[in-house]
This record gives C-alpha cells, structure tokens and sequence, in this order.
C-alpha cells in the first residue's frame, strides 16, 4: 500500500467514513485489530477537533501512508475562504488524546485554530 486519500464533508455523520477507510488501511498495513481501534479512537479526535473550530471547514482529508516502517495517518482541514476575526480553541487536551494512542502526533494550526493532525505508529505491529 503506497497512500490512500479520502475526503469527506465536514459533518459528523462522515467519521464512520473515516473510521472504515481507517480499518481497510490498518488491515492491508498489518496492523492488529487494537492497533486499529485505538487508530479509529484518536482519528476520532481529530476529526472533532479540526471539525469544532471558530473558523467553518468544509471538507476533511485523511491521508494513509506507510513509509519506513512506519504507518502514517494525516488528517486535513479545508477551511471556509471566508471567516471573521477568530479566536483558536486550545488543543491541548485533543493532543493528550490522541498522544495516548499513537507513538508521534503533531498539530498544526494558526490564529484561527488547528488545521492539521498528523500522527504516526510502527506499521506491521499484529
């Protein structure tokens, strides 16, 4: 597997989306069924996270890879071109989350919040 992308709406009802295109990913990765759980967990967070911001997404991405040993997960907000002045909502207590279920997570986000997750566990761990 080289990289799989999939985008969805923005609203709640697509994280199931997510959460199976997650599963099929994990599967061909090698990753056993709690390694994917607990992926389906923390992408869960991001999604909420980058979905429940002052600044309106419209559309999420998450893009699966696996590279150096390494499966990779990435979560992309496409934000709204049009916004007023913002305040960014902390996300310390999301990256907590999700640092407890994967080996590295890295958000990245500006004035207006986060638009970003990225985070990343050894592939092949069945």
């Amino acid at each position: 597997m080289n990289e799989m992308r999939v985008t969805v709406p923005a609203g709640r009802e697509w994280a199931l989306v997510i959460k199976t295109a997650i599963g099929a990913a994990g599967s061909l990765a090698g990753l056993s069924l709690d390694v994917i759980d607990d992926l389906r967990s923390a992408a869960d967070e991001a999604f909420e996270l980058l979905t429940n911001q002052e600044r309106r997404v419209e559309q999420v991405t998450m893009v699966t890879s696996v590279e150096n040993g390494m499966f990779n997960l990435a979560f992309n907000a496409h934000r709204a071109e049009h916004f007023k002045a913002c305040r960014p909502i902390d996300p310390e207590m999301a990256q907590l989350i999700i640092g407890t279920l994967v080996t590295d997570v890295k958000l990245e986000g500006d004035r207006c919040g986060i638009f970003s997750v990225t985070m990343a566990l050894p592939a092949g761990t069945r």
